[in-house]
């Protein structure tokens, strides 16, 4: 069974399940669950609205609980003298200055969003002013890939699946590529 037809099996028997899914999704893996949302909602398996506001929820309440990884971490009396090297306090002052610009970057660069949300509590950014960071940035990210999906549509969505592993194994062997070089270069 496709993963269409048992969202539509799972929205017929279980409408508010198909719901609850969507917003658990972000826990597991964001992007992913982003995607899937929106294709399925593209598709018109689910209302728009719902998913969108759902993923949309489930992407915030995922990324808001990281802040305390990196409030934790200053805890440690090893860590909290490390956090008073010059270095590291002017990254600090850099990351609560440009609030919005630490937050989108780390929202849309691959690889950078959990580290970046716990340096927002190491740093001591304002955690209402991380909050709201994080929703505007989630609701950028959310309606760019509902966006895409819906002005695509499920027709677009559906003859150019084959686009998304090529994509998936393109970016693996980019990020290789970067890394080996980086390798070579400290050598």
């Amino acid at each position: 069974m496709d993963i269409v037809a048992y969202i539509e099996s799972m929205a017929d028997s279980a409408p508010w399940l198909i719901y609850a899914a969507i917003l658990v999704g972000p826990f597991i893996q964001e992007d992913a669950a982003v995607f899937v949302t929106a294709t399925v909602s593209a598709l018109g398996k689910v209302n728009p609205a719902l998913a969108f506001a759902a993923v949309l929820m489930g992407l915030f309440l995922s990324d808001i609980w990281k802040y305390w990884i990196g409030w934790a971490i200053l805890k440690n009396r090893k860590v909290a003298k490390i956090a008073e090297r010059d270095k590291i306090v002017s990254l600090g002052e850099k990351v609560q200055s440009y609030p919005f610009t630490t937050l989108v970057s780390a929202r849309f660069i691959p690889l950078t969003r959990i580290p970046t949300l716990a340096a927002c509590g190491f740093f001591q950014m304002s955690y209402l002013k991380f909050c709201f960071f994080v929703a505007i940035t989630a609701a950028l990210f959310v309606s760019l890939f509902f966006g895409s999906m819906h002005v695509m549509g499920a027709l677009m969505a559906e003859k150019l699946k084959w686009v998304l592993p090529v994509i998936g194994v393109g970016f693996i062997l980019v990020i290789y590529s970067w890394q080996l070089t980086k390798k070579r270069i400290n050598n």
